[in-house]
């Protein structure tokens, strides 16, 4: 698994996602609600992110596959002590590991990242894999510090145990907390909480983990530049990688492959 490439990825995600709010309202701003609309494509965009492996290691397009390895590619290696592409029932992976980067004399990465996995089996045949994932990074450059935290607790059940190719049943938690901190004082800091508690989705991994049912609730809160925000809303997951969010008693939809509303 690509893991450090994705690790950066989520710093640069965390950068022009959160910090979105706080540069376009340095040319208008005001103390009002954020609107559902705005928090929808938020919500949208770290479903996917969280959902496909951009926080932390585990996407549900991976379907109940183990990771046999995972290159940092930095200040050291981390090998997961699996030795073959069909773990046992019971085989589990209970590790962690830290790393801090220094891109530039301005830049500079700390991360930590725990993962648990377990395999499942019904009848003694491969049946699921239970999932914990928890990531923090905190990133400071010359303008801004960041800090990010993510985690998710997953159960992934194939419905046809021991078929490489049966759909899969996804239930649990996710969660991500982002802060943006300007290092001027005249700019205002992002800071936000998004929490999803997943019910019974079912996943055609044969489609690039595409969420053909299921449902989910979610509650997030937070502020910027352009204001506060506290709700709450349920998705409906409709198929072809769209999702429908539903805020306020209005309903959005968005592409989880690109995070754009359609």
């Amino acid at each position: 698994m690509k893991h450090q490439l994705k690790l950066i990825l989520l710093l640069l995600i965390c950068i022009a996602i959160s910090y979105s709010a706080c540069t376009k309202s340095s040319i208008t701003r005001n103390s009002s609600t954020v609107t559902p609309k705005v928090i929808s494509s938020q919500v949208a965009l770290n479903l996917k992110q969280i959902l496909y492996g951009e926080y932390g290691s585990f996407s549900i397009a991976d379907g109940v596959d183990m990771p046999v390895n995972m290159d940092i590619g930095h200040k050291g290696r981390l090998k997961i002590q699996s030795t073959n592409d069909g773990p046992q029932c019971g085989f589990k992976i209970d590790t962690a590991f830290q790393f801090s980067l220094d891109a530039s004399d301005t830049a500079k990465f700390d991360i930590w990242n725990r993962i648990k996995y377990e395999v499942l089996c019904t009848g003694g045949v491969l049946s699921g894999v239970s999932v914990y994932d928890s990531l923090n990074v905190s990133a400071t450059s010359a303008n801004y510090t960041i800090v990010s935290k993510s985690g998710e607790t997953l159960v992934l059940k194939r419905l046809v145990p021991g078929n490489k190719n049966s759909q899969l049943s996804l239930s649990g938690s996710l969660n991500v907390y982002a802060n943006v901190q300007p290092k001027k004082a005249s700019e205002k800091p992002t800071t936000g909480t998004y929490n999803f508690t997943l019910t019974a989705l079912i996943i055609d991994p044969t489609k690039n983990g595409d969420v053909i049912s299921g449902s989910a609730t979610f509650a997030t809160k937070g502020s910027s530049a352009d204001g506060i925000w506290d709700y709450k809303g349920t998705i409906i997951f409709l198929g072809d990688h769209k999702v429908k969010i539903t805020i306020e008693g209005s309903s959005y939809t968005y592409d989880l492959q690109t995070g754009l509303e359609v």
